[in-house]
């Protein structure tokens, strides 16, 4: 199966929306937690897509912004690869394509941010020359149910 790794275009947005909907996930929140990132405001959001037969079957979000301590940083989130699919050389390829797109502009560094349930995930970065920097964890203590519970 030819598949073509690329950055997305405009006509590409609904491809993406479904591929994302058969990953059990919501493009719109993605899209609206675009702004943000670990750094702080967003500059630029892109998705880098692998396409087979006029259909996404991967994708992955870059986010862009200024880490005051070392400048322009990509942040690589909600990379998902069709099941059948993640055996293959393909999230290799995906990473390869956002190298070339984070030196084509001059950013300083990539970070993943991933769920740390994805040991798959940490691999593949492992194996593409990612290290580890920090592990964070999210808790939360609720001190009452829901308004509407």
């Amino acid at each position: 199966m030819d598949i073509d790794v690329r950055l997305a275009n405009a006509q590409d947005r609904s491809k993406i929306e479904e591929f994302y909907t058969r990953e059990g996930k919501n493009f719109q929140q993605l899209i609206l937690h675009s702004a943000t990132t670990p750094s702080g405001a967003s500059s630029e959001t892109m998705f880098v897509v692998a396409v087979a037969r006029g259909e996404v079957v991967a994708a992955l979000k870059l986010d862009i912004a200024r880490n005051p301590a070392i400048g322009r940083v990509g942040f690589i989130r909600h990379f998902e690869i069709e099941d059948e699919l993640e055996p293959t050389d393909l999230g290799k390829r995906m990473l390869e394509k956002t190298n070339v797109i984070a030196e084509d502009k001059g950013l300083r560094a990539l970070e993943a941010v991933f769920d740390v349930a994805r040991a798959d995930l940490f691999d593949l970065y492992s194996e593409a020359g990612f290290r580890e920097e920090r592990k964070e964890i999210w808790l939360r203590k609720d001190f009452r149910p829901s308004f509407f519970e």
